[in-house]
């Protein structure tokens, strides 16, 4: 009996660790044409939301959209392979995911050549943030330390 109270004690120790994460997390919205690698998203009607800790985080996303080609139903998808970025969230805060306007295949096919968004806070602070593929967050990584 000592020892199923001492499972219960641990579960509800993790639980409220758990629990206060959540409620001081930070919510990042995505764009729907970003598809983010994580669990814990939520899908709304244009975007997505993630709750994540505060501090620095690392995030994977795939970018992909489908656009007209020439005037046929069938269009033409513009995917990426994974991209990765890091930002760093302040608790409870809001943070707004912003890519340039892109309307066409050609213009998403540029754009993942230097894929760059913009990171708006809920506070009124913009910042730049570039998106790297595997090999440029290894080299990152391996730089940093």
């Amino acid at each position: 009996m000592k020892k199923l109270n001492k499972v219960s004690a641990v579960s509800l120790f993790i639980l409220s660790i758990l629990t206060s994460a959540v409620v001081n997390a930070a919510t990042l919205i995505i764009p729907p044409e970003l598809e983010v690698q994580a669990s814990g998203v939520v899908n709304g009607r244009h975007t997505q939301s993630l709750k994540l800790d505060a501090g620095k985080q690392l995030i994977e996303v795939t970018y992909r959209d489908l656009f007209a080609d020439n005037a046929d139903d069938s269009g033409a998808w513009v995917k990426s392979s994974p991209l990765y970025f890091t930002v760093t969230l302040s608790d409870e805060d809001t943070y707004r995911i912003e890519l340039p306007q892109i309307n066409s295949k050609q213009q998403a096919e540029s754009f993942l050549k230097q894929p760059k968004l913009k990171l708006l806070s809920d506070n009124g602070q913009v910042q730049a943030v570039m998106l790297m593929n595997h090999q440029q967050l290894m080299a990152k990584i391996w730089l940093d330390n």
